[in-house]
This record gives structure tokens, sequence and C-alpha cells, in this order.
């Protein structure tokens, strides 16, 4: 393989191979005159068939259509010497399965921050009609800055091509591939969720759920998704966290998440509960003291506990009893001092009353309709999200308002069973 080292290749000049595979070779390479650097990604020199030149131009067509933080952007496309380069952000770092060999297996809470971060950029493809087919450890890249890419589309594939996989082919990397990838079946949106789960075993244990010292034995294992439960060799993990590892594992893919949204949904709920647990308990606040005695014999029927009368006139709500108003809510940035208006009860619903989920301050608080305690000109600040579909509310509270109706949340149907 004849090196590109110092190659001009349009205005960037190559200074270092960063990596080799079966499609081609990644160099890094420095803009002559403004000193940006990028990657290039090179077809192999022996890489003439058209099937493999028609590949290498529908893998930078894909990148160039997913437009995310999480994924290296596209920058150009370019030929030297007859051999087609992509060209691309350079991202510097470490890949995922090289953090894995130097650290071990990675704590519960960082384990789970990676995947909410690559389940969200594999929900994004799946929205755009993508699949990855081809999601592994060495394919992701924890940038300098925390940040989570994704650098590898060589098999990806649009969802609406009818030449996916030809029935029998198997395509990808032998270890992380899903039963119907073994087969040579038709894949879906549930194949990406499979290599998914695959990542989250790997962060957790170090090692891969279904390993063999020859293909035969290893796609055995894969066909009848037998492996080590995570928690016998990660004890401390949550079962919520394995359940979602379990799930994604599941020899038909009709019981796996149909989706990475549908896997992103469970994610964000499973690191709101971690997040309440790990909060410091809240210290209990002193009685209300209104001057005078409130004998409780007085009060009269106490329903369910509650010794609180709750009077709602035009959407304002007023408080008697032996607690003040409910304080303002993480998801309500007030404008004006307690106490100068009213409080108010503001309903958030959907436009066609679905149900969403509501994250306030990136915690799950509840779902719709959601009951938002603010005062009138309190800003309200949250994220509806359903179906992997995400939607920023974001408005003032009016005048004697008692709802608030979000846009339509139809999320798109690619990829949604």
């Amino acid at each position: 393989m004849a090196s590109l080292l110092n190659a001009l290749i349009g205005e960037y000049r190559v200074t270092e191979l960063l990596g080799a595979g079966g499609m081609g070779e990644v160099y890094k390479a420095t803009h002559t005159h403004l000193g940006r650097v990028i990657a290039i990604k090179v077809l192999s020199a022996g890489g003439s068939d058209p099937a493999a030149v028609q590949r290498f131009y529908s893998e930078a067509n894909i990148q160039a259509s997913l437009r995310h933080p999480g994924v290296a952007e596209y920058l150009g496309f370019y030929e030297y010497q007859g051999r087609p380069c992509i060209l691309m952000e350079y991202v510097d770092g470490e890949t995922l399965s090289c953090i894995l060999e130097r650290r071990g297996a990675l704590p519960t809470e960082e384990a789970l921050s990676i995947a909410r971060a690559m389940t969200a950029v594999v929900a994004h493809f799946h929205r755009q009609g993508v699949l990855h087919r081809d999601i592994k450890s060495s394919n992701v890249k924890i940038s300098s800055d925390g940040a989570v890419k994704v650098l590898d589309f060589g098999i990806a594939r649009f969802q609406s091509k009818n030449n996916l996989t030809r029935t029998g082919m198997v395509v990808g990397t032998p270890g992380i591939l899903a039963p119907e990838q073994v087969r040579g079946q038709t894949v879906t949106p549930a194949t990406d969720v499979w290599q998914l789960g695959v990542l989250m075993y790997e962060m957790l244990t170090v090692r891969l759920p279904f390993e063999a010292d020859n293909t035969p034995e290893l796609y055995a294992q894969i066909l009848n998704a037998k492996f080590e439960p995570v928690s016998s060799l990660q004890p401390s993990l949550p079962g919520a966290f394995e359940k979602i590892v379990n799930r994604c594992l599941q020899k038909e893919p009709s019981r796996r998440f149909a989706s990475g949204g549908d896997l992103l949904v469970a994610l964000d709920a499973l690191d709101a509960r971690q997040s309440e647990e790990r909060a410091p308990a809240r210290e209990p606040r002193p009685p209300a003291d209104f001057g005078f005695p409130v004998p409780l014999r007085r009060v009269g029927p106490i329903v369910a506990g509650a010794v609180v009368l709750v009077a709602v006139v035009a959407g304002a709500v007023h408080w008697s009893g032996k607690n003040p108003p409910p304080p303002p809510e993480p998801c309500v940035q007030s404008s004006s001092p307690a106490g100068s208006s009213e409080m108010r009860t503001v309903k958030i619903q959907t436009a066609a009353g679905e149900e969403a989920q509501v994250i306030c301050d990136g915690r799950l608080v509840g779902k719709t309709d959601y009951p938002v305690h603010a005062r009138t000109g309190d800003r309200v600040v949250l994220v509806l999200q359903r179906n992997g579909y995400k939607l920023d509310v974001n408005f003032t509270v009016a005048e004697r308002q008692e709802f608030y109706k979000a846009p339509n949340m139809d999320p798109d149907p690619v990829g949604e069973h």
C-alpha cells in the first residue's frame, strides 16, 4: 500500500496515517494556507471495483446527509490520482475501544452517559431513514472535550433501498452482528438497537456478549441469543439498566426496542431515576407560622392523608391550611418577586392529546397533561419527548392562562413500528 504522507489533496497536505480498514485509509491533513486540520478517508488503492467505488460514494452521501453534533462533519469530496476521497471533520481524542482497553469496565454512570449520547445519534439516523449496521466501540470516538462522535459509515444504508442485504449474505463485524444479519435477512432499526446493546454490554464488562474461537460457533451463540448476564460480571449494575441491555439483545427484533428513539426514551428515564437517587435528601421545612393556632381536629375530613384545601378560581390557585403554596419548579424561571402575582396552575398538553414525557433540567418529572405551578409573567422552559421526538417548550405564563398546548408531536414515521 503506497503511503500518501506529504501528498497534496486539494489544498490539504497529508501529515499522518490515522488508520486503515477494508474500504480505505484515513489520514490527518492540514490546509496549506489556513492551517485547518481535517481527516481524509481515501478509497484503498485496490478498490477500483465498481461496486467498491459505488459503496464509497454511498458512504459520502450518507455522511453528508446526517448533520448532527454526534457525527463527524462532512466537508467535501475530492479525487486524488483517480482515488475518491471523503474530507471530514478531524476528531481528536480516543476511540471507545482504546478507552476500554486502557481503563477496563466503565462506571455505570459514565457508561449510561455514553450510551445515551450514542443512542441519540442513532435515533437521528433512524429519523433520517439511515441504518448504520456497524455500531461498535472502534467506530465511536470520545473527543478531548467529552463529545461522542460516530466516525464510520462504510456499510450504512438508507432504509428505503431494496438492496440493504442480499439473502444469505452476511455484512458487518462478526462479534456484533444481530441474528437477522447472521441469517442474511432484512435489517431494520431494531438491528442497530441490538448493536447498541452489544456496545453497552462491552462498556460495562470489557467483553462482548458473544465470543467464540471460530465463526460457526460465534454465529450459533448469536442465533440463540444466549450470553452471560451483565450483573454476574458487574454486580453493582442497577437492575433497570440490565433490563434495558437484555431487551436490546432479544433474538426476535420485534421484542427489542423498535428504534433508537424508543431506546433513548428508556435510557433518559433511567438517567432521571439515577439522578433522583443521587440527589441529596432535602431537609424538612418548618411548619408555617400564621400567627394563630390551627387545631387539626377542626379541619374536617382527611382525604388520602392531606390536610390542604384548594380553591380554583379562573385558573388561579389559592391555598389555605397548614402548607404554603408550592415553590417554583425547576422548569420555571421566575421573573417577579414571590407573592407579587397569583400562583397559577398551567396544564401542559400536546395538540393532538397524545401522551408525552415532560423533562425539566434534564430530569423526567412526569407526563402530559402535566401541571406547572407558576406566577403570571414567569417563563416555563421544558422539553416534551415522545417516541424519540423531542420538542422544546418555552413560553411566558399569561394572565388567567390555564393550558399550554404544544405543537403537533407526531414523530417522523421512519423507523417507527
